[in-house]
């Protein structure tokens, strides 16, 4: 490969240190001096040629191979069909292309990475005034099954209502506030989304695991603002009623990625107000204590309640022993269900949302509604409220969001 071709691999480096190396091989004229210069060693360079190489052959330039027709951005080459002629000249040549997964990952980390640093740049609303609580014992958790905001529903092809981001929206909006309004005076509220808050986890609208093809409703970055206009709203609601709010949102199979950015989104928008708290979501299993009670959260896919128990009294066995009250709380199966195993009360949580057009395919459904638990510190639950989907459609409260 020519020095000229080298300067095009410029292109196609992923990280800095790559660009350095390729820099380093076309000043110094040869691999060696560039890891003399560089101060590592020689091996190290040739990996770095060798990986820049692979991502632009994947991207549809190796020149050595007669690729010399780089593909879109967001595509990656799948193969090529090339026909030479008589005197081994390229005649004709066919390339095929696919979506590329990292692309769309990049790109949706560099809008949350901008969308994070604008928030924490702007300047800061006034910090509200905390009400007195009625009661210090009592904690309010609102609790979000799969909310799967930017799904899109067609009720001729399910059976059941239309659905799209606005209406999702509004539902989980009307919802909380008729949920909000019912709860006592509480010195905490816990905003407690169950995961798949997200229906796909980014632009190329399949499910992270399977690659299953997924309904969608606009592009991610106007789910993202309109999950954050949704979230924004509730949590100012909360503060005028609790001193204290604390954010829960637990990382779905539908948008594993996407809950983690939404996460530093949330966090970003309240980093001023010391009276909110973002629970950290790196790992599938969040607890929270409340008293003589300890509940344990995770979206509940691939791990049945078994291993949930064996996990719980293996990573929470000090937790396990100050509780006279154990919960264990999940979503992913879309409806109710309630079951003890040993000292835990586990139990899944129903949704708002219709069914899409795979759940209704495969026949499923059940009861929409959304639920919130009062909890006090010396009696675990004490008390539970439910807001169904009928209900929440009384309300004429409209969320604004951007078209």
């Amino acid at each position: 490969m020519s020095m000229n071709n080298l300067e095009d691999l410029l292109d196609y480096c992923d990280t800095e240190s790559q660009r350095r190396g390729i820099l380093a091989i076309i000043s110094e004229g040869s691999a060696q001096k560039a890891a003399t210069k560089l101060g590592l060693g020689r091996r190290s360079v040739d990996k770095t040629l060798i990986t820049v190489r692979k991502n632009a052959a994947l991207r549809g330039y190796a020149p050595d191979y007669d690729l010399t027709h780089p593909v879109a951005p967001g595509q990656i080459l799948k193969g090529t069909s090339t026909l030479y002629d008589a005197d081994g000249n390229i005649k004709i040549q066919w390339s095929k292309t696919q979506e590329d997964k990292e692309y769309y990952k990049k790109m949706l980390v560099e809008f949350v990475d901008d969308l994070v640093e604008d928030m924490k740049n702007t300047t800061a609303p006034a910090i509200t005034a905390p009400p007195k609580p009625n009661c210090d014992d009592l904690a309010a958790f609102f609790i979000v099954g799969d909310a799967h905001i930017g799904m899109r529903a067609w009720g001729k092809a399910t059976g059941h209502d239309d659905h799209d981001t606005r209406i999702g929206i509004n539902d989980l909006h009307n919802a909380f506030r008729h949920l909000i309004a019912a709860a006592p005076s509480c010195e905490t509220g816990y905003l407690i989304n169950l995961g798949d808050w997200f229906h796909a986890n980014d632009s190329t609208n399949r499910t992270p695991a399977s690659g299953a093809p997924l309904d969608v409703d606009g592009r991610l970055a106007h789910v993202l603002a309109a999950a954050k206009t949704l979230i924004v709203a509730i949590v100012k609601i909360m503060l005028v009623k609790f001193p204290n709010v604390i954010i829960v949102n637990a990382r779905g199979n539908h948008d594993p990625d996407a809950a983690v950015y939404f996460n530093e989104i949330v966090s970003a928008r309240w980093h001023h107000e010391p009276r909110v708290k973002v629970a950290p979501n790196t790992s599938k299993f969040v607890y929270i204590q409340h008293g003589k009670s300890l509940i344990g959260i995770h979206h509940g896919d691939r791990i049945n309640r078994n291993r949930i128990y064996e996990a719980m009294t293996r990573d929470k066995r000090v937790e396990l022993g100050q509780s006279e009250f154990v919960y264990f709380w999940t979503g992913h199966i879309h409806h109710k269900t309630a079951e003890e195993i040993g000292m835990c009360l586990f139990e899944s949580f129903g949704i708002l949302p219709p069914p899409d057009q795979w759940h209704s395919d495969s026949g499923y459904g059940a009861a929409r509604e959304m639920q919130s638990i009062i909890m006090s510190k010396q009696d675990g639950i004490v008390a539970r409220n439910v807001c169904g989907i009928k209900m929440a459609r009384q309300y004429d409260n409209v969320l604004e969001i951007e078209s």
